[in-house]
């Protein structure tokens, strides 16, 4: 329900919100516009409050606000800089790279990249001592739970680019990162849109050479292509309990195998099948069953892991 009494209070509330906002008394368009938005999550509200708490130095705030619709900022150059501008004063430096290699900054990216690697260099000689702080914290993830990893990830992503790129090499290589961790890493990479090989450390403990520039999403690959029509169309038609449930594994599954799903997933129905516990073909082989099923023992493991943090991690919560 509204908190507003009629859609003419709103428009009110909004003028009101408005007119402070064009006389820059950014806190009190700020306290405006945030009641309108807890009313209606507009686009337009969403800008308008954005930009009144970052004139307001409610930075934190105003990233809070701009997370929730990031796509809005890609339709001017003006929008663009309030979220870039945003993003730079909470150090949000991996953020505001990925968000310039977005296809929709094409006409800015040249700008915002420069504008980025000069507040990288003078958080350098204001932050120097914090982020050499945060950069230990997060080459060393694997000595933490999964829980702790996130949240050192989330920190990582306010070092410069040269420093998370040496954090996400060295990582990549650890044998005791878990696989969800590491296709997290790559992930960023991808979004990084970075051209510079890596090392990885895979679930078959043999180290390989990726390169990044050929890196593609987990919905790209040809198993995940195969898997989601037949969850969808066909067994969701019949079971769509079944199906919801063993869509959450496998996305699961399809991200710790990153980015050699292809490789392991070479019969991506009978890999559902098998997980599903449905009737099999009467041609298939025990050797492909059992490769399916000993990769599946596997992943189930790291699961396991992965569900016993997060279980750790509510548990650990007032």
């Amino acid at each position: 329900m509204s908190e507003f009494t009629s859609p003419a209070a709103r428009e009110k509330a909004l003028e009101a919100a408005q007119t402070d906002f064009k006389a820059k008394k950014w806190s009190a368009a700020a306290a405006g516009f945030e009641r309108l938005y807890q009313d209606q999550q507009t686009a337009e509200v969403n800008q308008y409050l954005v930009a009144s708490l970052y004139h307001d130095q409610q930075y934190a705030a105003a990233e809070q606000v701009a997370t929730e619709q990031d796509d809005i900022y890609l339709q001017t150059a003006q929008t663009f800089q309030l979220r870039l501008d945003v993003a730079l004063k909470n150090q949000q430096f991996i953020f505001a790279r990925e968000f310039c290699e977005l296809a929709a900054a094409q006409d800015w990216r040249a700008g915002g990249l420069a504008q980025i690697a000069a507040a990288e260099a003078a958080s350098q000689a204001e932050l120097g001592t914090t982020q050499r702080v945060i950069a230990k914290q997060f080459y060393h993830l694997g000595d933490v739970s999964f829980a702790e990893q996130r949240q050192r990830l989330e920190r990582a992503r306010q070092l410069p680019l040269a420093q998370f790129m040496q954090g996400v090499q060295y990582l990549l290589v650890d044998p005791f990162l878990h696989p969800l961790m590491r296709a997290t890493l790559l992930e960023e990479l991808l979004r990084l849109r970075t051209t510079q090989p890596v090392q990885l450390h895979w679930l078959d403990d043999q180290v390989y050479t990726i390169q990044t520039k050929d890196l593609r999403p987990v919905n790209a690959s040809q198993a995940a292509g195969k898997i989601h029509p037949f969850l969808q169309d066909e067994l969701g038609q019949s079971d769509p309990l079944l199906a919801a449930n063993v869509q959450q594994v496998v996305t699961l599954q399809l991200m710790m195998l990153y980015p050699f799903i292809d490789k392991v997933v070479t019969q991506p129905v009978l890999w559902v099948r098998v997980l599903a516990g449905l009737p099999l073909p009467a041609e298939v082989s025990s050797a492909d069953l059992n490769q399916i099923s000993d990769w599946q023992e596997r992943l189930n493991h790291y699961s396991a892991e992965l569900f016993g943090a997060i279980g750790d991690e509510k548990h650990e919560k007032p």
